[in-house]
């Protein structure tokens, strides 16, 4: 009894241990956005008008066939435009656009549902789930009289004045998950696609959230504060003062923003040649432990 147990946990850590390998990789695809300055008549909300490019670095730790766990740094760029949605609609006739970059820093968790080794060659194709934690910095910009302009600092809702709120931080955390399929290339190489989307905790990616405050209250940081707050002066004849809907519904601050990355991976097996795995002390090239 004593041994056969032995021998069963022998195996299972020999499995184990047989089984980790690092990786590091390169990662590239495209990058969209959801929120206010989403198009209205886009599937599901999401700005698939709009697509700007995402590169990424990442490094894998593989623990077991099916669970591993990967640091990655991303970048992207997101964008919405009020002008994509239908002539006449409230965003339309609101004009706000906007753009930012991000710059993400993540720990991601990895289940492998098929299990995942491609040293031994009976593990080579899975497709996976993914979740993790992440921290990232955006700067929210707007193009005016052709320049962008930085959004933040401006306060356009009023945020900074006082009865509007502080002004809202660049930095913020976000919650990675979704799947993808991975495939071998041989014992090293390792190519896979996958779509994640970003959980995030605010409702200013693209500083669009609240009200609209009154026209001199935005004014205070400016002429170029109070004119892209509201835009809608640009398809009248009105001012900026006298248009501006203050007290109005500017966002919808009960939807937080969310963006996506969708991406093709390449990586490259750190621990060698899968072959000198198998020539772990005590066990043959089956994996099974030997005496």
């Amino acid at each position: 009894m004593l041994k056969n147990t032995f021998l069963l946990v022998f195996t299972f850590l020999s499995f184990s241990l047989s089984a980790q390998f690092t990786e590091v990789g390169i990662a590239g695809g495209v990058a969209n956005y959801q929120g206010d300055l989403s198009p209205e008549i886009s599937f599901q909300d999401l700005n698939i008008g709009i697509t700007n490019g995402s590169v990424g670095i990442l490094v894998r730790r593989n623990f077991n066939p099916f669970i591993g766990l990967r640091g990655a740094l991303n970048y992207g760029k997101v964008a919405g435009d009020d002008r994509l949605s239908p002539p006449g609609s409230f965003k339309n006739n609101r004009n706000l656009r906007f753009e930012t970059d991000i710059f993400e820093a993540s720990a991601i968790a990895e289940w492998n549902i098929f299990g995942y080794d491609p040293a031994y060659g009976t593990k080579v194709f899975t497709p996976y789930l993914f979740a993790g934690v992440g921290g990232y910095y955006f700067n929210p910009k707007t193009d005016y009289n052709g320049r962008l302009v930085a959004l933040q600092p401006l306060g356009t809702e009023g945020q900074g004045s006082p009865g509007y709120g502080k002004k809202y931080s660049l930095i913020s955390l976000c919650i990675p998950v979704g799947g993808g399929l991975k495939a071998a290339l041989g014992e090293n190489w390792t190519v896979g696609i996958e779509f994640g989307a970003r959980k995030i905790f605010h409702d200013y990616l693209d500083d669009v959230s609240g009200f609209y405050a009154p026209y001199e209250v935005v004014a205070e940081r400016g002429e170029v504060a109070a004119s892209v707050a509201y835009r809608g002066w640009e398809l009248t004849d009105e001012s900026p003062a006298a248009s501006t809907p203050a007290g109005s519904g500017r966002g919808n601050d009960k939807f937080v923003d969310w963006y996506y990355f969708s991406v093709a991976t390449l990586t490259y097996n750190l621990s060698g040649s899968g072959n000198g795995r198998r020539r772990i002390r005590g066990m043959n090239k089956s994996g099974c432990p030997t005496w």
